[in-house]
């Protein structure tokens, strides 16, 4: 009879941890999943920005030469002493 007992316990604790298992590996396979679309997501953006820049700078140089200018204004502006 204890046999048995001992016998339905350790099914019962088998069974506990192996639904753990599945959870914790649901789990994990979710937040990887999540990683992995995050991951894509930020290469396409990178990407995106990569190209359009890089047409950009090809067909409207004046615009960057603009850019320069109001960068190195600000630059100026900021490096004046004020009393």
């Amino acid at each position: 009879m204890r046999r048995d007992a001992l016998r339905a316990g350790l099914r019962v604790g088998l069974r506990a941890v192996g639904t753990q298992r599945a959870r914790l590996r649901a789990v994990l396979g979710q937040r990887g999943q999540a990683l992995t679309e995050t991951g894509l997501l930020l290469a396409t953006l990178l990407g995106g920005l990569a190209v359009g820049g890089t047409w950009l700078m090809k067909t409207h140089p004046e615009m960057i030469n603009a850019l320069n200018i109001q960068v190195r204004g600000y630059y100026f502006t900021l490096s004046l002493p004020f009393p």
